[in-house]
């Protein structure tokens, strides 16, 4: 297979495969000669952050030396990205070449499994032949049944915030979705959580059934281009209300690390928090646009309340999957906004721009419908320029990754 033949290959194969679980990974992995049975891995769960905390970590242990994996999902912009080397994606022929070799043992051998559970897969070939000192693993869905967790140790878990998403897989209560998250936890490991209060009383009693040694993170506290946490200072160039408490999770895995041996100088930790990059993020593309991929009202709730700090007018371009809380989000994020663009992808699931435009006219904002993303981006630029708006308007990109991925592009 040649690059393109392997990312149609990869898409072709089903997001969902009986029996489910890992049991079919288990034994493809087994032929592939189990890479993850010999790698340090830092295992990332969460509904939120967690993309974040894996890229501020990694950037970290890159600067402290090691050659460190970094596997999260989904893509943005090209498939490449959610598989790199000390930030480096993998290269189009690595990609080809590792996708077959493990469709080779999958088809030779029936070892059907998921599309998820086979990008997993070749990601662990990768970073092992590689020979990576660490690899941030980053959950796909969920925890306990997720392809990530068929690991067998991990360094450290971590369990970023917590709220509603993927209800039809994972359950309808964030009490559900928590013990479902907490699968990760390691016996006798380390299990970093955000504070994820409303739900403590859970993570605590995994952890002690466990015999788990369990910190959860303090309150970080913002200032100008960085955060104080534990009386110390910090920078950060990751923008957004949300990252220094994401960063203070990140404090807690090095100082985890640090106490097993691994020597991270605090040097690497200042430049890791103040170099790193992580597209999508509440990101400002130009100095009067953002692009945020949040997609559940946890994501969306945390983006307002950046957008609102900004003290600007804005102009919201918005798209959304079906499959999400869309009616909760839309109302919730529109509130924060001057004028709404509601556009649509030409993705079956996506929610069509025009009942995204109902819920928002139901609420008295002003909304323009152009289902044309591209269109609608030059738009909702010229309407943040517009005397609509006051000293100019800021425009922000929200509602799904794949509308991010798709506007993110014209910035590369």
């Amino acid at each position: 297979m040649n690059y393109i033949d392997a990312v149609n290959f990869i898409h072709s194969i089903p997001k969902f495969r009986r029996p489910l679980g890992n049991v079919q990974l288990t034994k493809l992995l087994n032929l592939l000669g189990n890479p993850q049975k010999n790698m340090c891995f830092i295992h990332i769960a969460g509904t939120n952050g967690k993309g974040s905390t894996a890229a501020m970590t990694a950037e970290i242990l890159t600067r402290s030396g090691y050659k460190t994996g970094l596997f999260t999902s989904p893509f943005l912009e090209v498939f490449n990205d959610r598989i790199r080397i000390n930030g480096e994606f993998i290269s189009n022929d690595d990609l080809a070449s590792y996708a077959s070799r493990v469709r080779n043992v999958m088809e030779t051998s029936s070892a059907y499994v998921s599309e998820f559970a086979f990008v997993t897969a070749v990601a662990f070939l990768y970073f092992y032949e590689k020979k990576c000192d660490f690899v941030v693993l980053e959950v796909g869905m969920g925890g306990a049944m997720d392809a990530t967790n068929v690991i067998d140790k991990s360094i450290v878990s971590v369990i970023c915030r917590l709220g509603l998403d993927h209800t039809q897989y994972l359950g309808g209560t964030i009490e559900e979705i928590t013990l479902e998250k907490c699968g990760i936890i390691r016996q006798n490991g380390i299990i970093i959580s955000y504070p994820n209060e409303a739900v403590k009383h859970i993570i605590r009693n995994v952890a002690k059934q466990k015999n788990a040694k369990l910190i959860f993170a303090e309150t970080a506290s913002a200032i100008k281009n960085g955060f104080i946490y534990k009386n110390k200072k910090y920078p950060l160039s990751l923008k957004g209300s949300y990252q220094p408490q994401n960063a203070a999770v990140v404090i807690e895995i090095i100082d985890a690390m640090r106490g097993k041996g691994i020597k991270i100088p605090e040097t690497a930790v200042n430049d890791g928090l103040a170099q790193v990059k992580w597209k999508a993020r509440f990101e400002f593309v130009t100095d009067k646009i953002i692009i945020d991929g949040c997609h559940n009202i946890d994501g969306i709730r945390a983006l307002k309340k950046s957008l609102l700090e900004l003290k600007h007018d804005i102009i919201l371009l918005i798209a959304m999957m079906e499959d999400k809380d869309y009616n909760s989000c839309i109302r919730e994020i529109a509130s924060a906004a001057k004028t709404v663009i509601a556009t649509e992808l030409d993705i079956p699931r996506c929610l069509k721009a025009e009942k995204i435009a109902e819920i928002i006219r139901s609420i008295n904002i002003p909304v323009i419908v152009n289902t044309n993303p591209e269109n609608a981006l030059n738009q909702a630029i010229k309407t943040a320029e517009s005397n609509i708006c006051h000293n100019s308007g800021i425009v922000c990109v929200c509602g799904s990754l794949f509308l991010a991925g798709e506007i993110r592009k014209n910035f590369s």
